[in-house]
């Protein structure tokens, strides 16, 4: 009776336990899968920008996102193991490792947060662009920049800062002053893919109609969608890693209650 009594592993309350158990490990799972790709995903796509705002953390946020997921998959087939051969000591080594995974998680969501709200109140995000772009762009040690700036005007089909710092501002950089034959006013970047020598002329003022506007160069200014697109996704990474750091205990309760039925 004792051996299949109720509050026994066999017993109905041992069986119910493995199965919420099975069950919110398998959720664990998915949420870490799906953390580890929207990290994966977020520091391939919007690494390079971080030229643009350094400090960046934001791309810290996404490689916790990658390091905790992968050590969260591992710990949660571990436990899966260990519950499986009722190993009491492999059970609570796994609750120890879900407490350690929880912190991570959850501080790496707080500090996506935090990144948002210094996005929102505290970095001059457009100061720092046209900085980079005025003094950096395109000096020889600076590369990763030019990548940075190039990368963003095709992505986000802008060019410039904000406000009146629009195209205009690239005869202001040391890029152009720095130019020693007939001067470029503008980098291929501000340019729709196709015609760049129109794009060009467009840009000295010299094949612009009033009535159709620009139609090689990009005209949007660079500031709000690249704060709009990075409050975006962080907001999205944080609320995943909040999310995934809760759904993280649940399986480890099922699994320490589970190992104070099994017998010593």
């Amino acid at each position: 009776m004792g051996l299949y009594g109720p509050w026994s592993p066999y017993g109905q309350t041992g069986r119910i336990t493995r199965r919420l158990f099975y069950l919110s490990d398998a959720l664990t799972i998915f949420f870490s899968i799906a953390c580890l790709s929207y990290g994966a995903w977020l520091v391939h796509n919007r690494s390079q920008y971080a030229e643009l705002l350094e400090p960046s953390l934001y791309v810290d946020v996404g490689r916790i996102m990658i390091v905790v997921s992968i050590i969260s998959m591992i710990f949660s087939i571990y436990a899966i193991y260990a519950l499986a051969n009722e190993l009491r000591c492999g059970i609570y080594f796994y609750g120890i490792a879900s407490l350690v995974t929880f912190v991570m998680l959850f501080l790496g969501g707080i500090m996506g947060f935090v990144f948002c709200n210094k996005l929102t109140v505290e970095i001059p995000l457009d100061l720092k662009m046209s900085t980079s772009l005025r003094e950096l762009y395109g000096a020889p040690e600076m590369g990763k920049v030019k990548e940075a700036w190039d990368e963003l005007q095709i992505n986000f089909r802008c060019c410039g800062v904000n406000g009146t710092d629009d195209y205009m501002i690239w005869r202001t950089s040391k890029w152009y002053m720095h130019q020693r034959t007939q001067k470029i006013p503008i980098p291929y970047s501000c340019c729709y893919p196709g015609d760049y020598n129109s794009c060009i002329q467009e840009a000295n003022g010299s094949a612009t109609n009033s009535s159709t506007g620009f139609k090689f160069l990009y005209t949007s200014t660079c500031y709000e969608p690249l704060k709009a697109d990075l409050l975006n996704v962080v907001d999205v990474a944080a609320w995943m890693l909040v999310v995934s750091s809760v759904v993280q205990g649940i399986p480890a309760v099922f699994a320490i209650f589970y190992a104070r039925l099994i017998k010593k």
